[in-house]
């Protein structure tokens, strides 16, 4: 893509009097994305201290090919502001990792929940999904109004299967040297 075509491609809804510069990598817009899971590990932010389970999943094809949807998810039972946080959000991250456990051929059981704090609960989840890198799923990416923030939507993930390539089968006589 020469500079011409970025131009109008990035600043055909950029408003310069409005719009803040580095605000730009907001994810991958809805739809529906085959990825692959590059990436599920144990993270916790050094400034604020947010303990998750990070996701990096990278599209593979189509329009966003090689892009990247981070995502983390965090089995903490209060909020930042020390209230209980809502049972809907853990129950969603817990059908979450479920899901993508089963997608991955790692079955994730309750007991991977059982952890004495959130730091052993994202770990153990890590180290569970870990070996499924690589692994194509399908993302569907949707946004639903934020009734606080109206100009923040929030973003909604589901998952699905996606057809896995082909394992290629070398053996010996295959290689040159």
């Amino acid at each position: 893509m020469n500079l011409a075509d970025l131009a109008n491609q990035e600043l055909g809804n950029f408003d310069p009097k409005k719009d803040a510069i580095n605000n730009t990598n907001q994810g991958l817009p809805a739809g529906d994305y085959v990825v692959a899971v590059e990436d599920i590990s144990h993270h916790v932010y050094e400034k604020s201290g947010y303990d998750c389970v990070r996701i990096v999943f990278q599209v593979t094809d189509g329009e966003h090919a090689g892009e990247k949807e981070f995502y983390n998810i965090s089995f903490a039972t209060t909020t930042k502001a020390g209230k209980e946080m809502p049972e809907f959000v853990l129950t969603r991250n817990m059908k979450f990792i479920a899901k993508l456990g089963a997608l991955l051929g790692k079955p994730v059981k309750p007991s991977v929940f059982a952890g004495a704090n959130e730091t052993d609960i994202h770990e153990d989840i890590a180290t569970l999904l870990r070996d499924g890198k690589g692994t194509l799923i399908t993302l569907t990416v949707t946004f639903t109004p934020n009734k606080k923030d109206p100009s923040n939507p929030y973003k909604n993930y589901e998952l699905a299967p996606a057809e896995q390539p082909e394992a290629i089968d070398v053996d010996e006589n295959d290689i040159p040297f």
